[in-house]
């Protein structure tokens, strides 16, 4: 169906993600590191990439960062611990599509990558300069 990248450091988590997705017929491809994951997705340009919040030495929020340069087609869905409020609303402002807190159902996975598949892409909106004429006025 569709190509996923799946970035996880811990094992049971990506198999997990990793085995969903595929079940569901979508091309995966797992990596338990950040630079990994980045250097695939700038060679294979995957619809979605699920990436962890806490990848040890480098942050989720990069990645999706990164993910937004190379390929702004591409939807993240973060797959995290971290709960708080503040780290969803920062993540959504990051360019994260979707976000899924750890422990999660197997389901929310499938419907968070089946939502970014099929959901429009907006439409960038053009910036335009605004020149407003007034019309000279008789004296």
């Amino acid at each position: 169906m569709a190509p996923l990248i799946v970035i996880d450091d811990h094992p049971s988590v990506l198999n997990l993600i990793s085995s969903v997705c595929r079940a569901e017929g979508h091309s995966v491809m797992a990596f338990d590191n950040g630079t990994d994951g980045l250097d695939a997705i700038r060679e294979f340009f995957p619809s979605v990439v699920l990436v962890d919040r806490e990848l040890g030495s480098v942050d989720g929020l990069d990645i999706v960062r990164e993910v937004r340069e190379i390929s702004p087609s591409t939807r993240c869905v973060m797959v995290t611990a971290c709960s708080e409020t503040r780290d969803v609303v920062h993540a959504m402002r990051r360019g994260v599509y979707n976000y899924i807190t750890k422990p999660f159902e197997a389901q929310a996975i499938l419907d968070a990558v089946h939502e970014a598949l099929t959901e429009p892409q907006e439409i960038p909106l053009v910036k335009q300069k605004l020149v407003i004429v007034y019309p000279k006025q008789a004296a």
